[in-house]
């Protein structure tokens, strides 16, 4: 080769090297895509959750004293949310007449209920 020629290639280690600069890229945007999938996912859940036990906590101030079953009852969400039961526990009135409520939403997750828990009263 002649002093003034300069070669206007690439050479094979400049392609691997930016290869694998490309793939890693390509590598973290694909996780960040599926974290970002699994963490809406959860939101969702967790919104749905915080609905349904809303829902459930009007009812409850709803019926009212006289209409509250003292004691364990259990129940779904069907139609809107069939896999999410509730579990509710009224105590008898205290000594100040107040009747505390005991509310568990459980809710499907990961293969496993997870259990979220509330409490009210009632005079």
């Amino acid at each position: 080769m002649t002093k003034g020629i300069r070669s206007r290639a690439f050479t094979l280690v400049e392609v691997l090297v930016a290869t694998t600069i490309l793939a890693t890229g390509l590598l973290a945007a694909l996780t960040a895509f599926s974290m970002a999938g699994r963490v809406t996912g959860a939101a969702n859940n967790d919104t749905a959750i915080a609905f349904l036990a809303q829902q459930k906590l009007a009812e409850i101030r709803l019926l009212g004293r006289e209409e509250l079953p003292v004691g364990v009852s259990t129940g779904d969400f069907a139609p809107d949310f069939p896999q999410h039961g509730w579990e509710m526990t009224v105590s008898e009135p205290d000594e100040l007449n107040v009747m505390h409520v005991s509310l568990v939403i459980l809710a499907p997750e990961a293969g496993r209920t997870r259990e979220i828990w509330f409490s009210t009263a009632v005079f």
